[in-house]
């Protein structure tokens, strides 16, 4: 059973000068659970957290929660992966879709904090060339330690 919820944008407050913020949870079976939360500051500046499982049972909800923040902001928009505990291949599908929705729609989608795990698995897979910014000379060296050289003899 899939369980969601989504808290209105509230654009008076915006106006007002406060930040905004609007949640959604996405319950799977209570066993698995992804959490999407994001934040707009007075400058524009949107920030959406991810917290849980991004997988095949999430991945539908969490494109069509990112699309919708991408399309009503103007400015950037940056994923924060700290709190993302397991991403599969659809997970990093919708980590594509959703770059792939923000340029055709003159948008810009940002990755930041992702754990070297999932680093490790975008390097794989050739996501550097949607988000660069996880190809950046500290995150490798996290990311892909130097692997020992075995010569013969």
């Amino acid at each position: 059973m899939i369980r969601a919820s989504r808290v209105e944008e509230d654009r008076a407050a915006l106006d007002r000068g406060s930040n905004e913020k609007v949640a959604a949870t996405i319950d799977i079976a209570d066993a698995m659970q992804l959490e999407l939360a994001h934040e707009v500051t007075t400058d524009g500046k949107a920030t959406v957290q991810l917290r849980g499982e991004l997988d095949i049972a999430t991945a539908d909800r969490a494109f069509a929660y990112l699309c919708d923040v991408v399309d009503s902001q103007q400015g950037p928009v940056t994923v924060d992966l700290a709190d993302l505990t397991f991403c599969d291949a659809a997970g990093l599908g919708v980590l594509a879709r959703v770059a792939g929705h923000a340029r055709r729609s003159g948008h810009s989608v940002e990755l930041a904090a992702a754990r070297p795990s999932l680093l490790r698995i975008m390097h794989i897979t050739g996501m550097e060339e949607t988000f660069p910014e996880v190809g950046t000379p500290a995150l490798t060296m996290i990311a892909w330690p130097r692997q020992a050289t075995v010569s013969p003899g």
